[in-house]
């Protein structure tokens, strides 16, 4: 309620201040609203919901703002149920607005900490979730920016359709982002993997924490749904045998793809990391590459021998710095195209190499680097070298952080089968 003060000087004491207050409420009449048939009689039916609605002054842009609570309507089956009960939540509010109750208070928003180009705004669910993503592009790569707008736009297409893209950010719930995840699954939806349904969670996740941490909303609804990843198909790795035989085919029909390779087996670099690098990230003398990678920023790989002598025949100097190593035309120069068509181009040279060669859908390029890893290993334990020290010294090549990573990668590919073992045993069978 909004209140005026005067103040009257007086000649013989202090000044005195009048209070008045007005008749001007900050908040309006509760009401119960419920979804009606053809003759205007309260409706039961899927996706109708019941809620319990007021309209009160937002203290940050000073007009007023609809507060609904859906105060778990839905849950009662019949009309007279679902209207008592809405009938006993209308006079709860009433109750609690005439005794001072302020719903932005009550949402865990004090004026002195907000934002203040935050606090002058009200979003959308679609405003706030673009706010999000403009306010953490500059911390992504492109790649990484490409997929957040891509599952982005996929979210705010499927609210638009269930017609909550333009609610209140506040007012998302966590059935809301349930819907849309098993929209995504369904056949008759989006139809897509658990592992994209996974993916497109943590994006929506991603950009509601943003929104948390920037106080726009009280909690992430996203972050207690849980989703399950598809069992990923491994990359089988090859033996040496075939790693010679597939050598010696692409030095005779794709030499640049050889030497692609040749960067995912000496250092270890996905195929996202190699088509990254440009001239000034190579330093031939120093031994030192610079690579995006996974995990960090900026890396340095070490170059061996194989690598460096590889590098030290292109003159790298007579290129310019922004240059790309690998491209589609197999010259040294800028290669402007998206990340993931990129890959996509080496991928698909590696698929002839396959079929040529007779190598199933169960081998692919980072298979290479399993067989790198496991002879490595291999040749750690032959030298006398246990398991554990083993690890410890494939782990910095390989690019791990810990020991447990490696060991754990290494039994994925195959690295840790026991020995023979038919020594031991005492049963008779």
């Amino acid at each position: 309620m909004k209140s005026l003060e005067i103040t009257i000087g007086k000649p013989e004491g202090k000044p005195v201040t009048i209070t008045i207050r007005g008749m001007h409420k900050d908040y309006s009449e509760v009401q119960l609203y419920y979804p009606k048939d053809e003759e205007g009689r309260p409706l039961i039916a899927p996706k109708k919901q019941w809620y319990v609605y007021y309209s009160y002054r937002n203290p940050f842009t000073g007009f007023m703002q609809r507060i609904k609570d859906y105060c778990g309507l839905n849950s009662y089956k019949t009309a007279a149920e679902r209207l008592e009960a809405g009938k006993a939540w209308i006079k709860a509010y009433e109750l609690l607005l005439d005794n001072g109750f302020n719903p932005f208070d009550a949402k865990g928003i004090e004026d002195k900490d907000m934002p203040k180009d935050i606090a002058e705004s009200v979003y959308t669910v679609r405003s706030g979730l673009k706010y999000a993503y403009d306010n953490n592009l500059g911390s992504w790569k492109p790649s990484t920016a490409e997929g957040f707008a891509t599952r982005m736009n996929v979210f705010l297409e499927y609210a638009k359709l269930n017609r909550f893209d333009h609610i209140d950010i506040r007012e998302l719930k966590d059935t809301h982002i349930i819907g849309f995840l098993n929209w995504l699954i369904n056949p008759k939806g989006r139809n897509v993997g658990r592992t994209s349904q996974d993916n497109y969670k943590r994006a929506i996740s991603g950009l509601l924490g943003k929104l948390k941490k920037d106080r726009i909303i009280s909690a992430n609804p996203a972050s207690g749904i849980e989703t399950k990843k598809d069992r990923p198909q491994k990359n089988k790795p090859f033996t040496p045998e075939e790693v010679k035989k597939l050598s010696e085919y692409m030095l005779q029909h794709d030499r640049k793809l050889y030497e692609f390779v040749m960067l995912i087996i000496y250092t270890f670099l996905r195929e996202s990391e190699i088509i990254r690098l440009r001239v000034k990230d190579i330093h031939v003398e120093q031994g030192f590459l610079y690579a995006d990678t996974k995990g960090d920023s900026q890396a340095i790989k070490k170059m061996i021998d194989p690598i460096c002598r590889m590098f030290a025949k292109k003159n790298l100097a007579a290129f310019p710095e922004e240059a790309h190593i690998f491209t589609n035309t197999g010259e040294i120069e800028i290669w402007d195209a998206k990340e993931k068509s990129k890959v996509d181009h080496f991928g698909n040279r590696f698929k002839k190499v396959k079929r040529a060669l007779g190598f199933g859908k169960d081998y692919g390029l980072y298979s290479f680097r399993h067989s790198a890893a496991l002879d490595l290993y291999f040749s750690h334990v032959r030298q006398g070298f246990n398991d554990h020290e083993s690890v410890l010294k494939v782990m910095p090549i390989i690019g791990h952080q810990d020991p447990e990573t490696t060991r754990n990668y290494l039994r994925d590919i195959g690295g840790m089968i026991p020995k023979d073992y038919t020594d031991l045993y005492t049963l008779e069978f």
